[in-house]
């Protein structure tokens, strides 16, 4: 193993002994990663997750492609390599309503899409939640559409939506986290709670980012993000620091820890409100190749969410 591209197999079985020593309540806790943060190939992701001893993951892309695209052999080298790691899937990553809402410009400059992607929403939803079954969860990460100058503007058309995918979700015994990503129309915990207001159905919860609420400007995420919050709705969490520069007003993600974000603080809150759902590191960040590249900058993520949970 490339010294430069992991940390030492002896540091990280060590950080997972730290954890499993100091933290009673991670075994009640879904620790893990999104896998295409370490690697495209998943079986080197999972090799990462054994040295963390991290037993649960979050699938996106693997293999080069969206999970929601797989093939059933795919599929099936999938499902053979997690058991043989034995390590489980907390929750599927789609792409669902990660799309501009039709008639609107987004205040990002989106990828190019097929005119109608609109209309084949549905048949995303129904993959992905085939795709729920084959990993064992009943959890799918979806969006809020690409973000508007003024998201109230379209709040009613993305709750609209939002609450027919989540009703049909729940008729599958299926329930969809809701991501507050910077570049859609939910973004804050401001935007979230109003969301989940709006949208009562049992098949929504939030997949809580304080990452993101940041980057969206909510730079009082913690404690006055997550106070507003319904605790019984946050369901999936992603766990990203950031900062901002000073002269540029850009933002960088970093580990936990080393930004604004008080995690420390976060994952105590969490405990003491009796969280038992999942978490994902999402790196985010990464290191040139000559300095490992993403598995070295995950394994920097993983130290900072260990250390910053155990203390929590």
């Amino acid at each position: 193993m490339n010294r430069r591209r992991f940390l030492t197999t002896t540091a990280a079985s060590l950080m997972a002994a730290r954890l499993n020593a100091l933290c009673p309540t991670a075994d009640r806790v879904q620790l893990g990663i999104i896998t295409d943060e370490v690697s495209p190939d998943l079986e080197k992701a999972l090799e990462f997750c054994k040295q963390f001893d991290f037993k649960w993951v979050e699938l996106r892309n693997v293999w080069g492609k969206y999970i929601t695209e797989f093939q059933p052999d795919e599929v099936k080298r999938a499902q053979d390599l997690l058991a043989k790691y034995a390590i489980k899937v907390s929750v599927v990553d789609t792409e669902y309503f990660k799309i501009q809402l039709p008639g609107t410009t987004s205040t990002r400059t989106p990828k190019r899409e097929a005119p109608d992607i609109y209309q084949k929403q549905d048949a995303l939803l129904e993959r992905a939640i085939g795709r729920a079954r084959d990993f064992g969860t009943d959890k799918l990460r979806i969006f809020s559409f690409w973000r508007v100058e003024d998201p109230k503007t379209v709040f009613e058309r993305v709750c609209k939506d939002l609450e027919k995918g989540a009703e049909i979700a729940r008729k599958e015994k299926i329930r969809l986290v809701l991501e507050n990503e910077h570049a859609c129309n939910v973004a804050t915990a401001r935007e979230s709670v109003a969301a989940l207001n709006a949208v009562r159905s049992a098949g929504l919860g939030l997949n809580w980012d304080p990452g993101n609420a940041y980057a969206a400007g909510e730079h009082n995420t913690f404690p006055d993000g997550y106070a507003k919050l319904d605790k019984k709705r946050i369901w999936h969490m992603h766990v990203k620091d950031c900062d901002q520069d000073a002269t540029t007003g850009r933002y960088k993600w970093l580990p936990a820890g080393a930004g604004k974000i008080d995690y420390v603080k976060q994952f105590a809150a969490l405990r003491a409100d009796g969280y038992r759902g999942s978490i994902s590191i999402e790196t985010h960040f990464r290191l040139p190749e000559d300095q490992g590249g993403r598995p070295a900058a995950s394994a920097q993520a993983a130290k900072g969410l260990i250390d910053t949970f155990c203390k929590g």
